[in-house]
């Protein structure tokens, strides 16, 4: 009997043990004070599987995560080129340059050159050799009067002239020039007489630039010909004496440049004159200094 009360006691214990612990399970955990002002988590964004936008700032616009990009090879077929590549020199490698063609007059350059160092051409007992003038040489024309002043039978006296020449690449002239006598000159013949000289003379011109600064110039230059000089009676206006000469006059000369087709040239120099044997006057006397004004007109 005893027995019996105390298992319906340790049975009714049980249940309301069980009783109480199902009802605690059923009450919501408290948080603490520290945790209860604190506002509840946002839920989480979707994923933006579209790019981003290149125009708008990436610092207002979140991107989200960047898309997956699966690459996707296709194949091809390719084709052999119709026209074949020419095989390499022999000699040269795969990355070098096509050598240039050598022109004639140049020398053979290496393909690997790198310092344009140049092979020398091997040299040959007779050659072409080279020009003194190019073929793109400038070539210019002028006319020039001139004024001459110089001495005959030791008496000063006037010669007036032109100059003709070709100018090639404003250094080399070649051309013609020419002067006469203007001022009448009395002479003695072998007999005592006294008749007025007279003389002219012409001849090739050689000239060359030593030195050109700006549109200074110093060159020399010759006038190499003949003439002939006459003794005149003025009673009956003939010569009554007459002989061929040779000239040779050598000068030095300095050319201004005023404008682009007009040039000042002041020349010195001196005449050598050769006479055949007649009644006038002597070689010596009738060489003599010159002084020389031209004004040189036309395309340099």
């Amino acid at each position: 009997m005893l027995r019996t009360s105390l298992l319906c006691c340790v049975a009714s214990l049980c249940t309301e043990l069980a009783s109480t612990a199902h009802a605690a399970a059923q009450v919501p955990p408290t948080r603490p004070s520290s945790q209860s002002s604190l506002p509840p988590m946002s839920p989480a964004r979707p994923v933006d599987g579209r790019p981003p936008d290149v125009g708008v700032s990436t610092s207002s616009v979140d991107p989200g995560p960047a898309p997956v990009v699966i690459p996707v090879v296709v194949p091809t077929t390719t084709e052999p080129s119709q026209s074949p590549t020419p095989p390499a020199a022999v000699g040269a490698r795969a990355s070098d340059p096509a050598a240039p063609e050598a022109r004639p007059g140049e020398p053979i350059r290496s393909p690997s050159d790198r310092y344009g160092v140049a092979a020398p051409q091997p040299r040959r007992a007779w050659g072409e050799g080279s020009t003194l003038l190019t073929r793109d040489a400038k070539v210019g024309v002028y006319i020039a009067p001139t004024f001459k002043l110089t001495g005959i039978n030791r008496l000063p006296s006037l010669m007036l002239g032109a100059d003709f020449a070709v100018l090639i690449a404003e250094r080399f002239a070649i051309g013609a020039a020419g002067s006469a006598l203007v001022t009448p000159l009395p002479a003695l013949r072998n007999d005592g007489r006294t008749f007025n000289l007279r003389t002219q003379y012409a001849g090739v011109t050689l000239g060359v630039a030593l030195v050109r600064v700006k549109f200074f110039s110093l060159g020399v230059g010759a006038l190499v010909g003949g003439g002939r000089v006459c003794l005149n009676d003025e009673r009956l206006d003939r010569c009554v004496n007459r002989a061929a000469m040779f000239v040779a006059e050598p000068e030095l000369g300095f050319s201004f440049a005023l404008t682009r087709v007009l040039r000042l040239v002041i020349s010195g120099g001196y005449r050598f004159a050769v006479v055949q044997a007649w009644s006038g006057p002597s070689d010596r006397l009738l060489g003599g200094f010159t002084g020389t004004l031209a004004f040189r007109l036309g395309k340099f």
